[in-house]
């Protein structure tokens, strides 16, 4: 169905008042757009009937009730009946001061003060000349003199006493109750009673009536302006004047009101039985903000007014507790109500808006209008000389005087009056324009044509820009770009192979020769070749970046699903100069940046004025932030231990901490002070002696520790505030868990040393059991020994003895002038001679050591026998003390040196033997050697001849007794051979 003009017009017209509100409460609303407001009531564990809100020097809120003192950290109340470990003379308070020294002043309802200071207290009473009755208020003069007011009457402190006010001082001593005093910048003393608003001028020292008079005045206030205000607690607000009371009927109130309050800004608040108020002069058109009980307010007769040293008003009512947060980002002070409008920045701050298919106009960040339009658009982009030029219904229209001019949109296009959803203007002048449906087109010397190239993705196209060489770019859904023109006037892909991961491509932006990307899977930077992603140092996702901007101040802005994206300057430095995760701040709903972004557009969804604010676009509409003026905490906050528990029990936090033996578990809990925004607050702690890094926490506020050993641990715990500043130096408690006797060092020593004996004692049963080893050995070669002795007897020995007697008979039968009977009777001796030596070994069991001779003197006897046949010298040198070997190891080293002596003498033809004995504490050495022809080298290389035992034989002897042989050639000539028996062998 084709819709007439007129119908076209009724449809924009009722879409655009479906868009608006009424102005009034449009207004009055306003106060929970350009203020985060929270509220605590008894639900939320607030005490009810709040009259008085301070904060101390360390950040808390203190709040006084009826029933009580309580502390507020932004999370949970806490009543307190002690200030820094000193009581209070009574639960019953009234008035709160926080004086500029940081003593916390507190009143009470049946008289008396006290003042909490350092960890002191001083506390007033009447022998003071404090005023009696109960006390109303405090306040603080120019000079820093302290007034108190009481239901009986008014004084000011002199070093340690006070000093009521009389009548000779023009102030009425019959006022039975005097509420308030205040100074105003002018240092103009008022003072509020039952009776009478009193004032004295700086200088003066009489009190005189101020107008108007006859009325019960109870609050105070002081406007900017130097006006000072008066409430009557119920319904009327006045303005309070120095000149004398006129008579006649009594004044009509300036404002209805049951209490006001100026904050830092000078912006007056009206408090009401069902109401808060912000008045906002200059304002059009409706000065008036208000917040109600409907609205959130946490009860009736808000009474209690408060501004925290962020910024942060607190008021207080019946019921509980209420917070008004100013928000970093504001909604346009404006009637106008247009959700997800399309915004391009203009001259002098100004911003073209547009509804979706209604008007447009021309607004500043005050929401004053200049220009008005039917010409909505959707698409927008600067012409190369820095115009605007807007993609309407109508074509592209670029505004100026006398409306401005009008490029005609395509016929396909004009036909259905279709907007171009995507604009962009190359640097030849060319403009370039997307449609739904029907594509791109170009426009080149006055005439549109549809860019029909093969090479250009067939997705739709989602945004464009005319960069400054002259190429067009075009964002696509589907993660792809297109850049047309530049060298060749070709047409170039960019996609997933050039590292584009965005998804589809929602923005394109270029400023300082940087060219960013975004979309609803990311961002990133275009270097000339491939894309570099830009990732978040916490690794929080960058989803549905339809807006960005690079400011004049070196920060980038991002504007996605989850708010705006800010990147410091320093991070983005640092991220265009190696690619590196950057930091970030995240303004969202907490902020005030309450409405989602458009996933269809319009495109950008964020703009910078000329001015450097920043203009978003969401479904609540548009919204604005200021760059420079956003508000920052830039001190840490204070952190504080809250408690401490171990195995099921609480234990205090103010001092070192002792556990019991056997504690083996800790469960902290922790708080930082951020009233404004506690849920940004961030922690880390750790646990010296078991964590060796810093625990992440994010908001939690509590540590649990389990199985933990005796020692020493200390406990630290540290916080950010809502703006990333650290306090470093944190809480920390030092605990101490003292170990069981089981878990103690002489415990520890005496297991140490019952392992050690287990060890020696181990280590003796293994000498002995090695020693019966040897001794069944010995018992072994003994049995051999007498077997072969035995043997030796029956044959060899009678055999010889036969043979010796055939032989001495056949002698007998030789003259003894022949030759031969001599040679006979000598081979007769030496055979004989043999025969006693058998018949000694067969009686030692052929040990080859005599009874009355050591190890070195047999070797010495065996080398001087041999040396005395032969040419070579012998010697032995010894070396220690001798002591005794087991028989097998006397025996064995005994063979084994004498193999080596015999070997030398018969194989080495050397002038010189050398035997060296070295009975050594830890090992016996016997050493062989020889200044001869050495031994072979294959000879060493096989361990021995083939066909010779002599060396197999000795290392076998050797590895039986566990000692280590070495045999070799010396540097200077000859052979040598070197048995090392250790001593444990030795001695065994």
């Amino acid at each position: 169905m084709t819709l007439t003009l007129r119908s076209r017009w009724l449809l924009a017209g009722a879409l655009l008042l479906a868009l608006w509100r009424p102005a009034a409460a449009a207004e009055h609303a306003r106060l929970l757009s350009d203020y985060s407001h929270r509220a605590w009531t008894a639900a939320q564990g607030a005490p009810a009937q709040i009259q008085a809100i301070t904060q101390t020097r360390d950040g808390w809120l203190w709040l006084s009730t009826p029933t009580g003192l309580y502390r507020f950290d932004g999370l949970s109340f806490e009543r307190r009946d002690q200030v820094g470990g000193h009581k209070l003379l009574s639960t019953i308070v009234l008035p709160l001061y926080t004086a500029p020294d940081g003593a916390l002043w507190v009143g009470y309802r049946f008289g008396g003060a006290s003042v909490f200071k350092d960890g002191q207290v001083r506390h007033y009473s009447a022998a003071d000349g404090f005023p009696p009755g109960a006390t109303y208020s405090f306040g603080r003069a120019p000079d820093g003199t302290m007034w108190v007011t009481t239901s009986n009457g008014l004084a000011w402190l002199n070093g340690g006493r006070w000093v009521r006010i009389g009548a000779d001082s023009g102030f009425d001593p019959g006022a039975k109750s005097v509420w308030g005093v205040l100074f105003d910048r002018a240092g103009t003393q008022w003072v509020s009673s039952d009776r009478a608003i009193y004032y004295r001028r700086q200088g003066e020292s009489r009190y005189h009536v101020a107008s108007p008079a006859n009325i019960r005045l109870s609050s105070l206030a002081a406007a900017p302006d130097g006006t000072v205000w008066a409430s009557n607690g119920s319904d009327a607000n006045y303005k309070l004047s120095q000149s004398a009371p006129a008579g006649g009927p009594p004044p009509r109130p300036d404002l209805p009101g049951s209490g006001m309050w100026f904050d830092r800004a000078g912006t007056m608040w009206l408090l009401s039985e069902d109401r808060v108020e912000r008045m906002l002069p200059d304002v059009f058109p409706d000065p008036r903000q208000r917040v109600t009980q409907e609205q959130g307010l946490s009860g009736m007769n808000p009474q209690t007014f408060f501004e925290d040293r962020d910024g942060t008003i607190w008021i207080g009512t019946v019921n509980g507790l209420d917070q008004f947060r100013r928000n970093r980002v504001t909604p346009l002070p404006s009637h106008l109500e247009v959700a997800t409008p399309a915004l391009w920045p203009d001259r002098d701050g100004k911003v073209r808006i547009s509804s979706y298919s209604g008007d447009s106009w021309l607004m500043d960040a005050g929401g004053r209008r200049y220009e008005h339009s039917p010409l909505a658009f959707r698409s927008a982009t600067a012409t190369t000389d820095g115009r605007p030029a807007l993609g309407t219904a109508a074509g592209i229209w670029l505004p100026g005087p006398n409306g401005g001019a009008m490029i005609a949109s395509p016929p396909e296009a004009l036909k259905d009056a279709m907007p171009a959803r995507a604009l962009a203007q190359d640097r030849s002048g060319d403009w370039w324009a997307s449609y739904v449906n029907l594509g791109i087109y170009r426009r080149h010397d006055g005439t549109w044509r549809r860019l029909d190239d093969s090479r250009l993705p067939a997705a739709r196209a989602l945004i464009m820009l005319g960069d400054h060489s002259g190429r067009v770019w075009i964002g696509y859904q589907g993660n792809r770009i297109a850049v047309v023109g530049g060298a060749g006037d070709g047409v170039r892909v960019l996609g997933a192979a050039q590292g584009l991961n965005i998804g589809n491509v929602l923005s394109l932006y270029e400023r300082n020769g940087h060219l960013w990307v975004a979309g609803e899977l990311g961002a990133a930077l275009y270097d000339g070749q491939r894309f570099v992603p830009l990732r978040l140092a916490d690794g929080h996702e960058l989803r549905g970046i339809s807006g960005l901007v690079e400011t004049a101040a070196g920060e980038l802005w991002l504007h996605g699903h989850d708010g705006a994206f800010r990147i410091p300057a320093a991070q983005l430095a640092s991220f265009l100069h190696n690619g590196a995760a950057v930091d970030y701040e995240l303004l969202g709903i907490a902020d005030g940046l309450t409405g989602a972004v458009q996933p269809t557009g319009p495109f950008p969804s964020m703009i910078e004025a000329s001015d450097g604010k920043l203009w978003l676009s969401s479904h609540s509409g548009a919204v604005l932030i200021t760059p420079n003026q956003i508000s920052r905490d830039a001190t840490p906050p204070p952190v504080e231990l809250r408690a401490v528990e171990s195995n099921g029990k609480s234990y205090p936090v103010g001092a070192p901490l002792t556990l019991p033996q056997g504690a083996n578990n800790l469960h902290l809990t922790f708080s930082a002070l951020g009233l404004a925004m506690p849920g940004r607050i961030a922690f880390r702690y750790r646990l010296e002696g078991l964590d060796r890094d810093w625990q992440a926490a994010g908001g939690r506020r509590e540590a649990f520790y389990t199985n933990l050993g005796p020692g020493q641990y200390r406990f630290q715990v540290i916080a950010a505030n809502k703006d990333g500043v650290w306090n470093n130096d944190g809480a920390t408690l030092e605990v101490t868990i003292p170990p069981t006797f089981l878990q103690s060092l002489w415990f520890k020593l005496l297991c140490a040393l019952a392992l050690a004996a287990v060890l020696v004692l181990a280590w003796r049963w293994r000498l002995a059991q090695m020693a019966r080893l040897i001794e069944a050995r010995h018992v072994e070669r003994l049995g051999e020994r007498e077997r072969i002795a035995r043997a030796l007897h029956d044959t060899f020995l009678q055999e010889a003895q036969g043979t010796i007697l055939m032989m001495q008979l056949a002698m007998e039968q030789v003259p003894p002038a022949l030759p031969a009977r001599a040679a006979m009777e000598r081979g007769i001796g030496y055979i004989e001679q043999a025969l006693i030596e058998g018949r000694d070994e067969v009686r030692g069991l052929r040990s080859p050591l005599r009874d009355d001779e050591t190890l070195g003197q047999s070797l010495e006897r065996f080398g001087q026998r041999l040396a005395a046949g032969l040419s070579a010298s012998f010697r032995l040198e010894q070396k220690g003390a001798p002591y005794a070997l087991p028989v097998i190891a006397a025996d064995e080293v005994f063979s084994i040196g004498r193999e080596a002596i015999c070997n030398a003498f018969r194989h080495a033809q050397a002038s010189e033997i050398v035997v060296e004995l070295d009975y050594g504490a830890k090992r016996l050495t016997l050493l062989v050697r020889d200044n001869g022809k050495g031994i072979a080298a294959d000879t060493l290389a096989q361990g021995g001849r083939s066909g010779h035992w002599g060396l197999v034989g000795m290392r076998e002897r050797a590895a039986r007794i566990g000692a280590m042989m070495e045999v070799g050639n010396q540097d200077e000539g000859g052979a040598f051979m070197r048995l090392t028996l250790p001593a444990m062998y030795a001695n065994a």
